[in-house]
C-alpha cells in the first residue's frame, strides 16, 4: 500500500517575545496516500519535501480483499450516480441520477409511454421545463446504458477481485474493464452487445 512520508517543523519559542528563542522540532509523519493527503503533504511537509512509498500491507487478506471489493462496489455506485450528459434540444446537458432521479425519471417516462407528449424536468442545476417525449426517451435510454454497463463493469471486477488470492492481484484491480482477464473481458462485451450497449 502507498504511504506519504515527511517531516513537519514546528517552531517553539523558548525565549520572549522581544527576545526569542526558537527552537525548530521536526515530527516524523506517515499518511496513507490519498491526493487529499498528497495535498495537505504538500503543504505540511518541511520545505514541501515529501516521499511516496510502498509498505507491505499486513492485514490479513481476507480483510485487504473485503476493503477492494468494498472500495469497487462505492466507485460504481458514485459513477452511476454521477450521471451522464444527453443532448437535448437545448444542447448537451447532464443528468445525475440519484435514487430520486431514477423515481422521477421512471415516472416521467411512464407518463410518455401512456400518451403524454412531454413532462416536467430539468437537467443538474438547470430550471425545470417541459421535456419533450423524445428527449425524455433519450434520457431514459442514455440513463438505462449508464447503470447497466457500471453495473456490468463491476459485477465483473467484484469476481476478479474473489478470485485473486494475492494482495498483489488485487493491487492490480482498477475501476476500468482495462484490467479484466480476456475471458471476463469477452463475457461482459457479450452482455453489453446482447443488451444494445456500447458505452
Amino acid at each position: 500500500m502507498k504511504v506519504l512520508k515527511y517531516q513537519l517543523c514546528t517552531e517553539v519559542n523558548h525565549g520572549t517575545k522581544d527576545k526569542p528563542d526558537i527552537e525548530q522540532v521536526f515530527s516524523a509523519v506517515t499518511l496513507g496516500w490519498s491526493e487529499a493527503n498528497e495535498k495537505i503533504a504538500k503543504t505540511e511537509a518541511y520545505n514541501g519535501e515529501y516521499t511516496i512509498e510502498e509498505e507491505p500491507d499486513n492485514r490479513p487478506f481476507e480483510e485487504i480483499q473485503t476493503e477492494k471489493l468494498s472500495n469497487l462496489s462505492e466507485i460504481c455506485n458514485q459513477t452511476i450516480v454521477a450521471g451522464m450528459d444527453v443532448e437535448t434540444t437545448e444542447g448537451i446537458e447532464h443528468f445525475s441520477l440519484e435514487e430520486t432521479d431514477q423515481i422521477n425519471l421512471t415516472t416521467a417516462l411512464s407518463a410518455i409511454e401512456q400518451g403524454a407528449k412531454g413532462y416536467p424536468y430539468h437537467a443538474d442545476k438547470k430550471l425545470c421545463r417541459m421535456f419533450t417525449a423524445v428527449e425524455l426517451k433519450a434520457i431514459a435510454e442514455k440513463a438505462t446504458a449508464h447503470k447497466l454497463y457500471h453495473t456490468t463493469l463491476c459485477n465483473h471486477l467484484l469476481i476478479l477481485a474473489r478470485r485473486a488470492t494475492t494482495t498483489a492481484e488485487l493491487d492490480k484491480i482498477t475501476y476500468s474493464a482495462d484490467c479484466l482477464p480476456p475471458n471476463l473481458a469477452e463475457n461482459m462485451k457479450k452482455i453489453l452487445v446482447a443488451a444494445g450497449i456500447t458505452e
